[in-house]
């Protein structure tokens, strides 16, 4: 089981690596060739091709974390990885990616890296997908990170300018299968909370239709991790 989970996480990880880079020569070459801007079957390829960059993210995480490496995870430096990869949709996009601290970090958690990516792709993709489903024009689009140290927890704030959603819709938004997106999968949110819960990080959503959703997430006790080195 511990070799099984170690090359799951493995090919996970150099998946997703190989589906960025896929992706990056994608923009380069629509960049290079401004045939391709109004060129329809290019964007629906495009939009084919992040839809299953999206699905296989969220599948492809390891199932079992007992023989992962739980290490002190410096939340600011996973968001840096984070908006590196999503880089290339964000600035096709024009979507705005901020992380702000209340204090200088690093803001230090326990966990498998494998499972605090996922968590957060996921979260930045159900942003970056509220924020496309908005409509009318939106002036400056973005995607906050906000962090902050309360009574020996950190307590991390994702906010978007999406769509939002209704009461009745944040219910559900947690539960497998259930997607708001004509032809989503439902399978993204389901993974956060399944991973949240795994590592006893309690999770709060703040929606409301047209204005934006906010995902609070609050670490276990920080305690462990006072005497790492900066």
């Amino acid at each position: 089981m511990m070799n099984q989970s170690y090359e799951l996480a493995t090919f996970s990880h150099e998946i997703n690596n190989n589906l960025t880079l896929i992706y990056g020569q994608l923009q380069y070459i629509e960049n290079t060739n401004e045939s391709l801007k109004n060129d329809e079957n290019w964007h629906k390829m495009k939009d084919d091709f992040s839809s299953l960059f999206d699905l296989i993210r969220q599948v492809l995480s390891p199932t079992d974390t007992t023989s992962a490496a739980v290490e002190p995870q410096d939340l600011i430096q996973l968001f840096k990885e984070i908006q590196s990869s999503w880089s290339y949709r964000l600035n096709l996009e024009h979507i705005g990616f901020y992380v702000h601290a209340d204090s200088p970090g690093p803001y230090y958690v326990y966990g498998p890296k494998p499972k605090l990516l996922q968590m957060f792709h996921n979260l930045v993709s159900n942003a970056v997908k509220a924020i496309q489903r908005k409509k009318g024009a939106e002036k400056a689009p973005n995607i906050t990170i906000t962090l902050n140290r309360e009574q020996g927890h950190i307590v991390l704030n994702l906010s978007d300018t999406g769509i939002g959603m209704t009461k009745e819709q944040q219910a559900r938004a947690f539960y497998r299968g259930v997607s708001f997106i004509p032809q989503g999968n439902g399978i993204g949110l389901s993974v956060v909370h399944e991973i949240a819960e795994e590592l006893h990080i309690r999770i709060h959503m703040d929606s409301a239709i047209n204005h934006g959703t906010t995902f609070t997430l609050v670490f276990p006790s920080t305690e462990r991790v006072k005497a790492m080195p900066v």
